[in-house]
């Protein structure tokens, strides 16, 4: 497993703000490395099928980086709610893939 997966793994699960915005992480991307969001206390939104069809009802989801909109450090709004070891070693790493 690489690096950023090894940081970013123990999010799975918890909760954080982004923005205006309560979610849950629900999976992580490291390429580029994003976590993935539900959406909490939303309402739920229809979910379609290839065509466009509506098929059922489900939680709004979104990607989220991980990255500040420089892509050069770790999103602010992150920044304050992870634990500071893990902020750090993401930020070092988001720094040493710019270097």
């Amino acid at each position: 497993m690489n690096t950023i997966l090894k940081l970013l793994e123990p999010l799975i699960g918890q909760q954080v703000h982004i923005g205006e915005h309560r979610a849950t992480v629900i999976e992580i991307h490291d390429d580029p490395p994003a976590l993935i969001l539900r959406a909490e206390n939303s309402p739920d939104a229809f979910q379609v099928d290839y065509l466009g069809r509506p098929r059922s009802m489900a939680q709004p989801t979104w990607t989220q980086p991980i990255t500040a909109d420089s892509g050069r450090s770790l999103h602010p709004d992150l920044q304050r709610q992870l634990p500071l070891e893990t902020a750090r070693a993401l930020d070092d790493f988001i720094k040493s893939q710019h270097s």
